[in-house]
């Protein structure tokens, strides 16, 4: 297997799991005080976490579809890279406004931070592989 079809295909796959992982919070409230420390589960809360949830399993589906043709559909890598910088701009303004601790926000900005490094090099790997051999 190419080593940038090996890349993605890991990328892909571990988007995936993640993604899914993220449901569980969104889902259930007891589990996104834990994580987050929101104890206000209004209705509001529900439909803003409803809708994200939809969109959270949308991408789940879409990087397994793309890990079954990655080279193909590779693309969508760089997809998820703005996908997750929109969510840490998100994540940065809810510290920000106070409405979450930044501490809490440590552990998901670490797994961001290595989603980004992995889909980035999965995505941009024949060209490092070029800047690296020069």
């Amino acid at each position: 297997m190419p080593e940038q079809e090996k890349l993605l295909r890991i990328a892909f796959l571990t988007g995936a799991v993640t993604d899914a992982l993220a449901l569980i919070p969104m889902t259930i409230p007891p589990a996104a005080a834990l994580l987050w420390g929101f104890d206000d589960t209004s209705g509001a809360y529900r439909f803003a976490m409803g809708y994200g949830a939809a969109l959270m399993l949308g991408w789940t589906a879409l990087l397994l579809w793309a890990h079954r043709r990655p080279i193909e559909r590779r693309g969508v890598a760089a997809l998820t890279v703005l996908v997750i910088y929109g969510l840490v701009a998100a994540e940065i303004v809810a510290v920000r406004s106070g409405a979450i601790a930044a501490w809490r926000m440590v552990p998901t900005w670490i797994v961001q931070a290595g989603l980004l490094a992995l889909f980035a090099g999965a995505y941009h790997a024949p060209s490092l592989r070029r800047v690296l051999a020069r």
